[in-house]
């Protein structure tokens, strides 16, 4: 694993690529909910690759710097989440997406078996950037870390079996 520095930059766009990936679940449902196959297959392939994306990125800050890692677990609707702060930038992940080499890296304020209880509400919009989701993933592409990379497959099953390309452009 080759380790990321982690700068503004890299957190900015870490931080555009969790905000879409949480709204990518939001259109995902909307899209089954209204009978939309081929828009809620698109839509949940590339949230689960952006996530892939996050968690890639963040083994490989722990990796490189743990000591600019900080974590707290929170218990949200019965699961426990690792919310990790670095450089100021907040990003909940579950504890076992890094692996516990990783996780014993991490400097936490509690234990994963006394989580505080934290009320979690998901807003989907982003606010503390105004970057596009294209350009930070080119941003991570140039460091490394190419999302069509975290992608199941680069093509879904959309409605009558139609094939559908779900791999982002601006990475090809």
């Amino acid at each position: 694993m080759d380790p990321l520095d982690p700068d503004d930059d890299l957190l900015e766009s870490l931080y555009v690529v969790n905000k879409v990936a949480k709204r990518l679940a939001d259109e995902a449902t909307a899209a089954y909910d209204r009978g939309d196959v081929t828009e809620s297959n698109v839509a949940s392939a590339r949230k689960d690759a952006l996530y892939r994306t996050k968690t890639d990125v963040l083994n490989r800050i722990v990796a490189a710097d743990p000591e600019a890692v900080t974590g707290e677990y929170h218990a949200v609707h019965g699961d426990v989440w690792l919310l990790v702060t670095v450089n100021g930038w907040e990003f909940h992940q579950p504890p076992h997406a890094f692996g516990s080499d990783l996780t014993d890296r991490i400097e936490t304020a509690n234990s994963v078996d006394e989580p505080r209880d934290v009320p979690y509400v998901r807003d989907a919009s982003v606010e503390r950037s105004d970057r596009s989701l294209e350009e930070a993933l080119r941003r991570l592409a140039d460091r490394g870390v190419d999302a069509n990379d975290h992608l199941a497959r680069p093509t879904i099953s959309g409605e009558h079996d139609r094939l559908v390309d779900v791999r982002w452009a601006c990475l090809r």
